[in-house]
């Protein structure tokens, strides 16, 4: 075990959510139609320079499911040039396959609060050597940052993951425009805790991407720093207890039926990289290097809403002002 101060770390990820901060952009990107969306990318990537960190947390009992691919043509033709499909473990001690994974959680972070569903597809980075989980679809009933749009909408009329006494995980996810759904429910409780395989998920979770038509051209992918306790083990859920009664999300692109279900009882406390920044993680040692950075800060600045309000007030302003001279012009005053 690496000698770090893990109560220092989840402190200053703590201190950069904020819900104020996160109402606040979650009111305002209602109105981010009143700004081209080009112009309302470059306020975003402004803002992120000046703030390049973002602290999320995953809360307990996160989940995901695994598919073995099935067309694995298509799942390659979704990737930019700069990525490759690779096989992969999930656990440390199988035989590699192509998946098509879902991660489901609840999360509260510097820009977002609310339940989480992403979809991914797992690749190599040809220019760093790195195993890379690309993002296929993020279903949200909170903000998703997208490097197409910088922030999109909540798109789920339902959205929730959740545990019972019962020990028992509840999941339904509904997009609104296309009415594709997931909906599972099942026993978590004859769990064992597994060893992981840490190409995937430490070094993975350093190089994070999108698909070519989620990332509008930007195929440099994102760092998220933690403790590499966080993704050491997980719960290894038996595939049979899991009912998953739909899924609908991705039709053909896998097996029916999932080859690993893995839960993590605990919260997982993450820095990421502001849209737009990145931090570049060459192996586990420069991670825990960054972790004892972050650690060893007396404080942090969290990602401000203040300069996008700013430019929405002008936004709102301009538009008012061009109203009222279309409205003059109608009846002859200018």
């Amino acid at each position: 075990m690496e000698n770090i101060d893990d109560k220092k770390f989840i402190e200053n990820v703590e201190n950069l959510i904020d819900p104020e901060e996160v109402s606040l952009l979650f009111f305002f990107q209602k109105f981010r139609k009143l700004l081209p969306k080009s112009l309302f990318k470059r306020v975003l990537l402004k803002t992120s320079k000046q703030n390049p960190y973002i602290g999320f947390v995953i809360e307990p009992y996160s989940f995901f499911l695994f598919y073995k691919l099935k067309d694995v043509e298509k799942a390659r033709s979704l990737l930019p040039a700069r990525y490759e499909l690779k096989k992969s473990r999930i656990f440390a001690d199988e035989e590699p396959e192509h998946y098509f994974g879902i991660g489901i959680f609840n999360t509260r972070a510097t820009t977002f609060w609310g339940a989480r569903l992403e979809c991914y597809l797992i690749a190599e980075d040809k220019e760093t050597g790195l195993i890379s989980w690309i993002f296929l679809d993020v279903l949200s009933n909170t903000l998703i940052a997208m490097p197409r749009s910088g922030i999109e909408a909540p798109n789920c009329e339902k959205s929730y993951i959740t545990t019972s006494s019962r020990g028992e995980i509840h999941l339904d996810f509904i997009e609104k425009k296309t009415g594709r759904q997931i909906k599972a429910k099942g026993s978590i409780k004859r769990g064992k805790l597994r060893k992981l395989d840490q190409p995937l998920w430490l070094m993975g979770n350093t190089s994070i991407a999108h698909i070519k038509n989620l990332s509008d051209n930007d195929d440099n992918p994102f760092a998220v720093i933690f403790d590499p306790s966080e993704v050491e083990q997980s719960l290894d859920i038996p595939v049979e207890d899991i009912n998953v009664e739909i899924n609908s999300l991705f039709p053909g692109l896998a097996e029916e039926e999932p080859s690993k279900v893995l839960c993590f009882p605990y919260a997982q406390h993450y820095i990421s990289d502001s849209p737009g920044c990145r931090t570049y993680v060459k192996n586990r040692s420069a991670m825990l290097d960054y972790y004892r950075e972050i650690s060893n800060r007396s404080e942090m600045k969290s990602f401000s809403t203040k300069v996008i309000i700013k430019f929405f007030y002008a936004g709102m302003i301009l538009t008012g002002i061009g109203s009222l001279l279309y409205i003059l012009s109608l009846l002859g005053l200018v």
